[in-house]
Formats: C-alpha cells, sequence, structure tokens
C-alpha cells in the first residue's frame, strides 16, 4: 500500500513558502504552535467556504503579522474597513499582542486548491450532486491554465449504509516529482448523513531554477 504525504508539506523548502515563520526555544513552542492554530481557526470561523485561501503567520516579538489570501477582498476589507478592523480588535484580544494584516487577492481561483475544495463541499451542502460538480471543478482548472486535476469525495454519498469514495481526474499529476507546482486542498461538507471528506490537487507545471 502506498504512503501518503501531503503534497504541500513535502514541498516545503522547495517551490512551496513556510505558512508560519517564527523561532521559539523548547518551552515556548508549544504555545507558539497553539496560538497559530487558534488565529487560523478564528478567522476561517468568520468567512463563508471559498473565500480564504491561505493563512500566513509571522511572529516577532510582540507583533504578529497575518497575510491572508482571499478571493473577495472586498468582502474580508468591509465598508470602510470596519470587517477587517473588528477581525484585527477580535485576534489581538486572542493572543495579547499587536496584530497586523496584510490583505492578497487570489487571481485565479479556479487554480487555487483550497478555494475549489471549500466551493465543492458548499455545493454538496447545498445537495448538488458530487458527481457532477466534480466535473464541473475539473473542467473549469483545465480550462484555465491547469495541466492536471484531481478531485476526490469521501463518504456516506447520497445517503449511502456504506461510505464509498468518488473520484474524477484529468491530465496528470506527478506527485513525486519535487519541482511540480501542485496545489492542494482539503475541506469537509456538513450533510444530513454525516461529513463528507474533499480533497483537490491541481498541478500548474515545474518550477526550474529553485
Amino acid at each position: 500500500m502506498g504512503q501518503k504525504i501531503h503534497p504541500i508539506g513535502f514541498r516545503i523548502g522547495v517551490t512551496e513558502p513556510w505558512r508560519s515563520r517564527w523561532f521559539a526555544r523548547s518551552t515556548d513552542y508549544a504555545d507558539k504552535l497553539l496560538l497559530d492554530f487558534q488565529i487560523r481557526k478564528r478567522v476561517r470561523e468568520r468567512f463563508r467556504k471559498g473565500i480564504i485561501s491561505r493563512i500566513d503567520l509571522q511572529h516577532r516579538g510582540d507583533r504578529i503579522t497575518v497575510t491572508l489570501f482571499v478571493t473577495r477582498k472586498g468582502e474580508v476589507i468591509g465598508k470602510g474597513y470596519a470587517t477587517r478592523d473588528a477581525l484585527v480588535s477580535e485576534l489581538e484580544q486572542l493572543t495579547g499582542r499587536e496584530v497586523k494584516m496584510d490583505i492578497q487577492e487570489v487571481r485565479h481561483w479556479d487554480l487555487d486548491a483550497q478555494t475549489v475544495a471549500e466551493a465543492l463541499a458548499a455545493a454538496i451542502e447545498r445537495r448538488v450532486s458530487p458527481r457532477r460538480q466534480m466535473k464541473r471543478v475539473v473542467e473549469s482548472a483545465l480550462n484555465a491554465g491547469a495541466e492536471g486535476v484531481k478531485v476526490t469525495v469521501s463518504g456516506r454519498i447520497d445517503g449511502a449504509e456504506m461510505s464509498r469514495l468518488l473520484s474524477q481526474r484529468s491530465g496528470r499529476i506527478p506527485l513525486q516529482t519535487l519541482d511540480a507546482k501542485i496545489d492542494f486542498g482539503f475541506a469537509e461538507a456538513a450533510t444530513t448523513y454525516g461529513i463528507l471528506g474533499v480533497k483537490v490537487w491541481i498541478y500548474t507545471g515545474r518550477e526550474r531554477g529553485y
């Protein structure tokens, strides 16, 4: 049986940057790790699925820099920066430190695996047929310039007694090639029959000269 590894974690330091950047001694490491988890959880809870693609964190002294990669910048910023300022205040109360927030927009969300996975999960929650939506997602990513796409949905699909796995794939996904730009996303769809897991792999070519 093949051993699985996270496609992004496998490429950290090669084609992918670190999602959290900080230094900690052994006595502080667990606290900072937990704080990062709490920040990411709080931010994702504030917005609906498909809005937040990625959250990068940097700790420097008493300041935490939070960089959000979003599909709809206006929705995250809010009218007169109200939504962003409220979120910053909430995170400062949570962490007890100064929080600086940077918001960057994802240009091609069809090629962003996390956004695609969350959009697919949201569609499944609205009772859209998983197989039909998976086919639509694959076609959309290929039309946007992807060289390969793979989508899987697993769980009690359509209320079946036994859980099963649906898979849709087109093009190639070279998971063992380190310089391959492969984006990976995971989301959960909460249905009346239980949780369905959604995974998306998108291959956009090889990165040379790393």
